[in-house]
């Protein structure tokens, strides 16, 4: 049914981008708040390590690699009051070397698109199957499923039938593409949101839904101290090539411009060549600018190198870096989705982009979400504060323009102050220990 579901939501369009513009965006949970509200802000103060002879057990399921990087700090969290806390289910290797039993490494997959998913079916089946065998013969206290709505609602749906506790840790954006999953996750025990307006969006279609704050601002020191060293010829004022070592490298006019092409083989092909193109305008008219490349997945390094070595431009290319190079950027163009985020959590302006080549493509992410903008800062700050260039033949003038724009003058001034106001939305800490605090509430 998910097709003709989806085409009817086509019709449905305009009412639920009104009813999203009506949205009520919760203020940030204080960790410093009693349990007297703990259905909005759970306690901080940690309790006592439990010394339970039978310790807990939980299932986790999470597919990718950022949701891997998310349940390890929860994981941390729990653990301050479950020490043995035993826990299994679909991670990654990160997840596995901290002591979680791994029945299939999804995290390290990085599946995207219909033609990735169907490749992969198999699998997937497979991996509903040993869950389903798993509750039945070994049954949890409660299962965590973090993100990844499209194979953690079928699992939501057995564990629910099966009686089991299940907490969906950062709830699936049904507001913006599948409002009718909706009637899925309502099963769920708990549904804790990370955006300040998903809890008024689950309330009014029939969910109850705790608004815990975005588990990015746990993470990003930590990822900066697990990343590789900086390129060599790191200047005060940012990386320069072997090649390239001048007076220029350290000149506090150079301003530091990154190309974020996103994390997977299909972003990067989509969105790598027409942000060099950008990049050489951008350089013919402001000669200071130069270009650094930071990247943390290997999968993927060979292709990145190709495309960079039949560039008209020069290009830093920091493998292994991504954290550490972001503070040092004037600004970034930057792929949707999470590291929009960090690039503005770092007080870096970014121009969003991404490119989709298939007409059918760039049309339904022009037609079909049912929000005013793709990024997600933008959705929190109510305006288009990070440009947005979608869909076919990227524009690499227009990239440019609005890119050099942020380097100097009023809109940089005016886009750094927005994100200033809107940092404790997105990047300020405590998620995995309020999410902590309301799943402990359903181990013994």
């Amino acid at each position: 049914l998910a097709l003709p579901r989806q085409a009817l939501s086509l019709f449905a369009r305009k009412s639920r981008l009104e009813e999203f513009l009506t949205l009520k965006h919760d203020p940030l949970p204080d960790l410093c708040d009693s349990q007297a509200s703990i259905n909005e802000s759970p306690s901080s103060s940690p309790q006592p390590p439990k010394a339970d002879p039978t310790p807990p057990r939980i299932i986790l399921a999470c597919g990718d690699a950022s949701g891997e990087a998310h349940s390890l700090r929860l994981i941390e969290a729990l653990r301050k009051t479950y020490p043995n806390l035993q826990v299994s289910g679909f991670g990654g290797a990160r997840l596995e070397a901290d002591g979680m039993e791994v029945w299939q490494p999804l995290a390290d997959l990085n599946v995207m698109g219909f033609k990735d998913v169907l490749a992969q079916l198999p699998l997937f089946f497979g991996c509903v199957g040993r869950f389903a065998r798993e509750l039945k013969d070994h049954r949890p206290d409660a299962v965590v499923l973090v993100d990844y709505p499209g194979l953690n609602r079928h699992l939501l749906r057995i564990a629910a039938r099966a009686g089991v506790p299940v907490i969906d840790f950062i709830a699936p954006q049904l507001w913006a593409w599948a409002p009718w999953r909706v009637s899925d996750f309502r099963r769920a025990d708990e549904l804790l949101t990370i955006l300040p307006f998903e809890r008024d969006w689950f309330q009014r279609h029939g969910a109850e839904a705790t608004y815990i704050g975005h588990p990015l601002g746990d993470g990003l020191q930590h990822f900066a101290d697990a990343e590789a060293d900086m390129p060599e010829g790191w200047g005060q004022d940012g990386p320069c090539a072997e090649s390239d070592r001048t007076a220029d490298c350290n000149n506090p006019s150079t301003h530091w411009v990154g190309i974020l092409p996103g994390s997977r083989a299909r972003e990067i092909e989509e969105n790598l060549p027409a942000l060099l193109l950008a990049a050489k305008q951008l350089q013919n008219r402001k000669p200071e600018v130069r270009f650094i490349l930071p990247h943390l997945r290997s999968k993927v390094d060979a292709r990145i190198r190709q495309i960079l070595a039949s560039s008209e431009i020069d290009v830093v290319y920091a493998p292994g870096c991504f954290h550490k190079v972001l503070p040092h950027l004037r600004a970034a163009w930057v792929a949707s989705g999470t590291a929009l985020l960090e690039v503005a959590a770092c007080g870096v302006p970014p121009v969003l982009v991404y490119g989709v080549s298939s007409r059918l493509g760039a049309w339904l992410s022009k037609n079909w979400l049912a929000v005013p903008w793709v990024g997600s800062l933008n959705l929190l700050a109510g305006k288009e504060l990070a440009p947005e260039h979608l869909g076919r033949n990227l524009s690499p003038a227009c990239l440019a323009k609005d890119l050099e724009e942020r380097l100097d003058g009023p809109v940089r001034s005016q886009t750094l102050a927005e994100i200033k106001k809107l940092h404790p939305a997105f990047a300020a800490p405590g998620a995995a220990q309020r999410a902590a605090a309301r799943i402990v509430r359903y181990l013994p």
